[in-house]
C-alpha cells in the first residue's frame, strides 16, 4: 500500500512539474510580459503650421470615458493628453496607455511568437497576438476641418524626441551622467530614451469619410509610414554582452556590413539607417500566412512630399477629412530591448494644408 502511495505522489510530482514548464514556455512566446511597461509617452502634441486653413479634432476611445467612441472640439492646437470634448469635458485620451513594443506594417500591428528568452522571433511558428489600442500602442482618429478642400501634411516641425533631450537629436541621449540614475540603461552610458529610435508612426486613412468611429472603412496600407529617428541604433558588441548607442547616422555614414544582398534581416539597406519591421503574409506553397522580416524599401514615404490627409468631402459650409493615427514602439529594432525600459518619448506633428 505504502508503495503504491509513494508511486501516486511521484506521478503527481511530476505532472506538477510539466504544468509548470508549460506555464514558463507560454509565458517566454510574450513579446514582452504584460508587467514590463517600457516606455511611456509623456505628450503628444498637434499643431497647425504656417495655415490656418484648417481646424481639427480628434476621437477616442479610453477607460475614462468608458470605452464610449468620444470626439474633441475642433481647434488649430490641441495635446492627446489634454483635449476637451465636444461637451467641453478635459480629458487624457492616453490614459491607459502602457506600452510594449510590437511589430507591423502601420495598419496591422501584433506581437510574434518568441524563441525562448525572448531571444529573437521565432520564425518557425505563425502563432501571433493581438495589440489592443491606446494600451500597448496609441491610436486615435485625427479630424480635418477646412472651409476649402485642401491636402494635409507633415511640416517639418514634426519631430519625436527623447524626454530629456531639448532637441530632437542634440546628443543628450549619451550624456546621461545629468539626467539621474533613473534615466540611464542598465547595460551602456546611454540614456533609456533612446527607445525613440524605436518609435513609429503611421497615418492610415479611411475609404470614405463617416464621424464617429468605421474600422471596417480603413485601407489596406498606410498613407504615411514615418520613421521619426532613424539616425539612432543601438549596437551590439557581440561576445561581451554590453551594449552602445549610436547617434547621428545618415544615409552616408551608416555601416555598409549591415546591408544584406537581398535587403532582408541580416543586412539592412542604407536607406533604412538600419531598421526594420515584422509582419505575416499569406504564402501560396504553403497555403498559410508566414511571418516575414522586411525592411523600410519602398514602404516608408516621404513626410515633405507625400499627404496624410485629403480633406474633400463636403458637408454644409466646410470641407472634412480623416485619418487615423498609430503610433508604436517597433519590436524589431534593438532599441526597443529591455536594456532601455523604461524610456519616456514626446511627439509633436507640426502640419500644414496645402
Amino acid at each position: 500500500m505504502k508503495s503504491r502511495q509513494s508511486t501516486s505522489l511521484i506521478i503527481k510530482a511530476i505532472m506538477l512539474l510539466l504544468a509548470l514548464i508549460v506555464m514558463v514556455f507560454v509565458a517566454s512566446l510574450a513579446w514582452f510580459s504584460e508587467a514590463d511597461r517600457p516606455v511611456n509617452a509623456t505628450g503628444v502634441s498637434v499643431q497647425a503650421s504656417r495655415s490656418v486653413s484648417f481646424d481639427m479634432a480628434v476621437g477616442f476611445e479610453s477607460s475614462v470615458n468608458g470605452y464610449q467612441y468620444t470626439m474633441s472640439q475642433y481647434t488649430n492646437e490641441l495635446n492627446i493628453r489634454d483635449i476637451v470634448t465636444v461637451d467641453g469635458v478635459h480629458y487624457d485620451a492616453l490614459h491607459d496607455f502602457s506600452p510594449i513594443d510590437v511589430t507591423g506594417d502601420g495598419v496591422t500591428l501584433i506581437r510574434p511568437s518568441m524563441t525562448a528568452k525572448n531571444a529573437d522571433i521565432d520564425r518557425n511558428s505563425s502563432v501571433y497576438t493581438t495589440v489592443t489600442p491606446n494600451k500597448e500602442y496609441i491610436s486615435f482618429d485625427m479630424y480635418f476641418r477646412s472651409s476649402e478642400p485642401c491636402k494635409v501634411y507633415l511640416d517639418s516641425g514634426s519631430f519625436v524626441k527623447g524626454a530629456i533631450e531639448d532637441e530632437p537629436g542634440d546628443g543628450n541621449l549619451v550624456q546621461t551622467t545629468d539626467t539621474g540614475s533613473n534615466r540611464k540603461a542598465a547595460e551602456g552610458d546611454y540614456s533609456k530614451d533612446a527607445v525613440v529610435g524605436a518609435v513609429r508612426v503611421a497615418f492610415v486613412n479611411y475609404d470614405g469619410f463617416v464621424e464617429g468611429e468605421d474600422s471596417a472603412n480603413l485601407k489596406e496600407t498606410a498613407e504615411l509610414l514615418w520613421l521619426p529617428r532613424p539616425d539612432i541604433h543601438l549596437n551590439s558588441s557581440g561576445a561581451t554582452g554590453t551594449w552602445t548607442l549610436s547617434t547621428g547616422l545618415t544615409k552616408e555614414n551608416t555601416v555598409l556590413d549591415y546591408i544584406g544582398a537581398d535587403g532582408r534581416f541580416g543586412g539592412w539597406p542604407v536607406d533604412t539607417f538600419m531598421h526594420h519591421f515584422y509582419t505575416f503574409v499569406y504564402n501560396e506553397d504553403q497555403g498559410k500566412y508566414v511571418g516575414e522580416d522586411r525592411n523600410y524599401v519602398d514602404t516608408v514615404t516621404d513626410p515633405s512630399r507625400d499627404a496624410i490627409c485629403d480633406v474633400s468631402f463636403k458637408n454644409g459650409d466646410y470641407y472634412y477629412g480623416k485619418t487615423l493615427v498609430n503610433i508604436w514602439i517597433e519590436g524589431c529594432d534593438s532599441e526597443a530591448r529591455r536594456t532601455i525600459a523604461g524610456g519616456q518619448f514626446v511627439v509633436n506633428f507640426d502640419l500644414a494644408g496645402g
